[in-house]
Formats: structure tokens, sequence, C-alpha cells
């Protein structure tokens, strides 16, 4: 164990996915071709199980419509999570144009409460997304369930349009799985001393977003609320100030000047020369006997 002395303190362990497991009615683990958002990003990255390309988990077969249901895990009382975790609509939207330039001929279609753009130049991108690249938003629906056709293994979806109650069916079914706080939240609290908010994030206020209860400890990004990554960004930038600002008077007085031995004339002498053998990594050690040499 090892004890640091600290003037101040920036607390920042992100946040926790939420397992839409829990949720039954979805189909999570239940029908292969129900996935997390976390889940097709992987699948849409190079780096990813399937190389960048879009494919149904069941059959490998590539999908003609895909179904963005939101709000998963955030905004309902009946699991006890009634926050908005402000960044599903955005990431749903942005998966969904993605997706379209990775499969020509692909649809999407996103299922919302209600569309929550709330950030610098995101109402224009949702309109691009709708009015120039395609992507369907049907709005004041939640979807009850996710039902799977077994022949086929197709997802089948019913919703509200207008005045009437529509089925419709789909290849495949992305779930925006909201923000929670992370494991050790209450580790951290007892530890640090802070207060958690009703949700379990940390205890800020409206007007000193990065400070705690506790003097000299702050916190950043999706601790005390869920948040995208400008705010966060932003938010981490202010705590690095406030902690800085805590320790100004201090800076730099346990630091030891580098003093060296007074210099002489050495014209004349007999050279000394020496020769060190660095022994990191493997370029050298895994040749040469660095001990012995």
């Amino acid at each position: 164990t090892e004890t640091i002395r600290v003037g101040s303190v920036v607390l920042c362990p992100g946040f926790d996915e939420y397992d839409p497991s829990k949720m039954s009615e979805y189909g999570y683990r239940k029908f292969d071709n129900v996935v997390t958002s976390i889940e097709f990003e992987r699948m849409m990255s190079a780096s990813g199980p399937t190389g960048g390309h879009i494919v149904r988990p069941s059959d490998g077969r590539i999908p003609e419509k895909v179904a963005f249901l939101h709000c998963i895990g955030s905004r309902d009382s009946s699991i006890g999570v009634t926050y908005c975790s402000s960044v599903c609509c955005m990431y749903s939207l942005k998966e969904a144009i993605i997706a379209q330039e990775h499969t020509p001929g692909l649809r999407t279609h996103l299922f919302a409460m209600d569309f929550r753009a709330t950030g610098k130049q995101f109402e224009d991108y949702r309109i691009r997304a709708e009015k120039e690249l395609g992507v369907k938003i049907t709005r004041n629906n939640r979807i009850g369930a996710v039902h799977e056709e077994p022949a086929t293994r197709d997802l089948i979806l019913r919703y509200i349009e207008g005045d009437e109650i529509v089925e419709e069916t789909f290849d495949l079914v992305v779930l925006g799985v909201g923000l929670r706080p992370p494991a050790n939240a209450d580790y951290i609290s007892r530890i640090f001393g802070v207060d958690l908010n009703e949700h379990g994030f940390a205890e800020t206020s409206f007007f000193k977003p990065h400070a705690t209860n506790v003097s000299g400890v702050y916190v950043a990004g999706a601790f005390s609320a869920p948040k995208d990554i400008p705010d966060t960004v932003a938010e981490a930038s202010g705590a690095a100030a406030r902690a800085a600002g805590d320790i100004a008077k201090a800076r730099g007085t346990m630091v030891e000047e580098i003093t060296y031995p007074d210099e002489r004339d050495v014209a004349g002498e007999e050279p000394r020369i020496g020769v060190f053998v660095c022994h990191c990594g493997i370029n050298i050690g895994g040749i040469v006997d660095v001990p012995e040499v």
C-alpha cells in the first residue's frame, strides 16, 4: 500500500451500461438478432468481430431493416430509473447513419418517446438524417415488447402511428441502453465521503457541477450524471482548474533542486571512457547477457 499526500482529488470513475436482459420483454439474450447499442457499435468497427460488416448474429445475413429502440433502462419508473441518460438519442441516430453508409439500401427506423437533440448542432444533425438520409423516426412510442418469428428469426414490433396500431417486421433490433452509476460508486462514496443522489450518482449542485460536499474533492464526467463526450471534456477541464486552484500556493514547494558537482579542468589527464549498456526491453537484453557484460 502506498500513501500519497495530495491537495485535491478529481473523481472520474465513469459509468456502467444498463443490462437489458433484466427486461425480458425485449428478448435480449433470448433472440439472437436483438443486440445492444454497444454490440452494434462493435459490429460496425473495422476491428470488431465482423470486420465492420453489419450482419445478423443468427445467420450472418446482411439485414435490410434495422430498428433502434430508445430509452432501454432509462425514463422508466417500473425499473426505478426515471432519469434521461442524455446520450442515447444521438448515439442511436449516429449508428443509424453509419449503418446506412456501411450497407447500401439499408432502412433504419428509430422509436423514441421524444427525440432530445440538445447539444450544439445536434438538431441540424437530426434534420439532415431524416430529410436527406432517409432515417425514419417515430416519436411518442415506447415499444412494449419484441417478438420473434421462429421460422425466419425476424423480429416483430407493434407500435402506434397516428391513430393506428402498426405491426412491422425487422431483421435486426438494436437496444439503445442507458447509463447507470458505476458499480463501485458506493465504495468511492465511503472512501472519499462524498454524497450520492437518489439515482446513485455523485451529488452536485446546478451552479457548482464539479464540487461535492467534501472540500477539495471534485467530480467530472458521468459520475455526477449521464453526459456525452463534449460535456464530459468541458466539465473535466473545469474540475481540473478547480483542483489546480486549490493547490496553487503549494505548487513547486516540494520540488528538490537538482545539483551537480563543480566542473574541473581535465585537460592533460588520461581519458576515462565509460560504456553503458541498456538492459531495458529485449532489443539488447534478448541477445546479450547484459549483467555479464
